[in-house]
């Protein structure tokens, strides 16, 4: 009963330092690295423009500043305390992109494409 016990506690602890060791401070969920949008059945091709979702979140212990954007220009900035979490509709041209997220405590970036 004692090795039952002390294994199940051993994968307890494992499984929680693993997760906690897991968490990256700045995450952006969507759009997904290397994937083109929009989605659609049947695919569309040759667009010039479309609106876009985008969502990321931070979490930091304390006050931070983080800023966010696509491609070279800053689309928007705000600071935080602990934690936050983002989602927006932006209007890209056709094409490649690259959205980043830049936290005081992380930092991410994804590339896709409009097409």
């Amino acid at each position: 009963m004692k090795k039952i016990v002390g294994t199940f506690m051993a994968v307890v602890v494992a499984g929680i330092t693993g997760s906690a060791l897991a968490q990256v401070p700045v995450n952006i969920v969507y759009p997904i690295n290397g994937a083109g949008y929009p989605i659609t059945d049947p695919a569309v091709s040759g667009l010039k423009s479309a609106y876009f979702t985008a969502s990321f979140g931070a979490t930091c212990g304390g006050d931070h500043k983080i800023r966010w954007g696509f491609d070279g220009s800053t689309l928007g900035s705000t600071v935080f305390y602990d934690q936050i979490s983002v989602q927006f509709v932006h209007k890209l041209p056709g094409g490649k992109h690259q959205f980043w997220v830049k936290a005081d405590c992380g930092s991410d970036e994804v590339t896709f494409a409009i097409k």
